[in-house]
């Protein structure tokens, strides 16, 4: 994790008690604390960060995997929106 990208996910954790490489396990799915799971991870960071940190904290195959499972948890119309045109956007077809 660089230097930057620890400064960001230090924003999402200031009512918790994780480190920043916590986070990242968890994020990646390698580590569950309780009912902190991926899906928690992912949602904390769409609801928390801008645009260009969740891509770069989050990353697009991780938003991709996560997202079907977690939409409608986001009452925010424009949340939902924006990560379904980002995912449309940036999609890659299987077949290249």
């Amino acid at each position: 994790m660089t230097r930057i990208q620890k400064k960001t996910v230090k924003k999402l954790l200031w009512d918790y008690d994780f480190t920043e490489e916590e986070f990242m396990e968890i994020l990646d799915g390698k580590k569950e604390l309780g009912s902190f799971n991926r899906k928690w991870a992912v949602r904390r960071a769409v609801e928390g960060l801008n645009y260009y940190d969740l891509l770069e904290v989050v990353g697009l195959k991780t938003l991709d995997e996560v997202w079907p499972e977690i939409r409608e948890t986001f009452r925010i119309k424009s949340i939902k929106d924006g990560i379904d045109y980002v995912l449309r956007k940036y999609s890659i077809s299987a077949s290249r």
